[in-house]
């Protein structure tokens, strides 16, 4: 639906160019919801803008639906921007217009008369569950509303394609809960392709069938939203998903110096991440009774991305060295996700 071949983008600045984008190739499928994730700064509000054209790449093709937008004369440009809506971080609303207006607006530009704009109108408030408020004016609405008005206005040109720009930024958590499963709704119903951008995570996992992480005008990593959670490749992603999934050692093990290599009378110490069933198997009860070593759990958590279970925990394995090892070969059979954080002296670490 949405392909972006090598896209740049530099910007003149009195201390010289400023590269935003470098070298960028994304597609985005047909009917997906699709997340950029960045820090700010990372250039992911240039590359949405890159997609409906308005900040023309210095470089690269972009192509939307097969067509190729970034070789299109201007005004071409506007007539295929109405095939893609967008909404925005702080609404831009008109105060002087209705909910009822505001939504009316791109329709009375396009010259549709009253009958055809009531008829695509009242179906949208609708939708976006704003058909009480349609006289009230944007001063009269919260945060939510003021995002469903946006949303509306956005899909009143009947696009293929709806960017969201930060959408969620300004509004407290169960408000963003709200509007992330509208978003959801109007994709499934709609068959819409979502494009969203943000810097948070939890939207991220919340919403998002593929994720892209940018960080200093490139994409760094890219994979289904599950993949990148459960074997983040790089530390800014992983820094991302230490915002919903916690992944540090505890308070105790901070500063406690890790071998390589088995330490006499020592434990070792494991992260383990359990996809799928497994997460809901009780893998370590069943080390416990079968090779006799002792399990202690230093942190778990179990939670679910894209409707599968995954779960992560912090185990620390002690007793005899050869069952630890027998243990360790039974945890690869299960498949798990295993990262040996090492080994360590336990009176060591007890008298610390």
């Amino acid at each position: 639906m949405i392909h972006l071949a090598d896209i740049t983008k530099t910007y003149p600045s009195p201390s010289g160019p400023v590269e935003a984008l470098r070298g960028v190739s994304l597609t985005v499928n047909r009917g997906e919801i699709f997340g950029i994730i960045g820090r700010s700064g990372a250039g992911k509000s240039t590359l949405l803008r890159c997609i409906n054209m308005l900040e023309r790449p210095t470089s690269g093709k972009v192509s939307v639906d097969g067509r190729e937008l970034s070789s299109l004369p201007e005004q071409a440009v506007r007539q295929a921007r109405k095939s893609i809506g967008m909404i925005f971080q702080h609404f831009n609303l008109l105060s002087s217009r209705s909910v009822y207006g505001n939504v009316a607006l791109p329709l009375e530009l396009a010259g549709k008369s009253r009958a055809e704009i009531r008829q695509a109108v009242e179906p949208l408030l609708e939708l976006v569950g704003l058909t009480d408020q349609s006289n009230r004016y944007p001063s009269q609405l919260s945060g939510g509303q003021k995002q469903r008005v946006g949303i509306a206005r956005a899909l009143a040109s009947q696009p293929q394609v709806l960017l969201c720009d930060e959408a969620t930024s300004a509004l407290d958590p169960e408000t963003t809960k709200s509007i992330l499963r509208l978003l959801r709704d109007i994709n499934q119903k709609l068959k819409l392709t979502i494009v969203l951008i943000t810097h948070e995570m939890h939207v991220i996992k919340e919403i998002c069938e593929r994720v892209a992480v940018m960080e200093n005008g490139a994409i760094i990593e890219e994979g289904p939203v599950f993949e990148v959670f459960t074997n983040p490749r790089s530390a800014v992603t992983r820094e991302f998903i230490r915002t919903v999934i916690n992944h540090d050692l505890p308070e105790h093990f901070q500063d406690t110096v890790f071998s390589s290599t088995p330490v006499p009378g020592g434990s070792l110490l494991l992260r383990l991440s359990f996809l799928g069933r497994t997460a809901e198997e009780p893998v370590i009860a069943g080390l416990v009774r079968r090779y006799g070593i002792d399990v202690s759990i230093l942190y778990g958590n179990i939670d679910h991305i894209q409707n599968l279970p995954f779960g992560t925990l912090i185990v620390e394995l002690s007793g005899d060295a050869g069952r630890v090892e027998s243990a360790m070969n039974a945890l690869r059979d299960y498949k798990l996700g295993i990262e040996v954080i090492g080994y360590v002296d336990r009176n060591a670490r007890a008298a610390g």
